[in-house]
């Protein structure tokens, strides 16, 4: 019994060794996002930080571009799971490019002043990839973000 009790400590000091140099979800992007409109569809002003297109992320694979979209509504919205109102919705998408296809992986839901009334994360193992229908906004907005990741790669070289 008494080295169970000597062992523990132990063993607790190991998990926090575990977690050592580990990093939550990736943020929102802060002042060194360089935010260009991307339309006005339905109601809402979209634009996409041209800084966040990469193929870096936190949790995810080097083999998909990475893009953070701001989407500003001219009304309340309200979140089904928080049931709090937001104006202003930041989704990360991963995109698979030579698919065509696409996975939000991240939401924060924002008050026209920043506060944060929710964040959603989606493990990277439950991410659901779709291609978005041919010929419409979202078909575009891939090509058009995988354009920009295309000529960043080259770019580098």
């Amino acid at each position: 019994m008494k080295a169970l009790a000597l062992c523990l400590p132990l063993l607790l000091a190991a998990c926090g060794d575990f977690e050592d140099g580990t990093r939550g979800p990736q943020p929102v992007p802060g002042s060194s996002a360089d935010w260009r409109n991307y339309g006005e569809p339905d109601g809402m002003k979209v634009d996409v930080d041209v800084n966040s297109i990469s193929h870096r992320d936190r949790a995810g694979s080097t083999q998909y571009t990475y893009v953070w979209m701001r989407q500003t509504f001219a009304e309340d919205q309200i979140d089904g799971e928080s049931k709090g109102r937001y104006r202003v919705k930041y989704a990360r998408q991963a995109i698979d490019c030579p698919s065509g296809r696409m996975a939000g992986i991240a939401v924060s839901l924002r008050t026209p002043d920043g506060e944060e009334i929710a964040r959603y994360d989606v493990p990277g193992f439950q991410w659901e990839f779709a291609a978005p229908e041919p010929d419409s906004y979202g078909a575009d907005f891939v090509r058009q973000v995988c354009k920009m990741m295309a000529d960043k790669a080259q770019n580098k070289e």
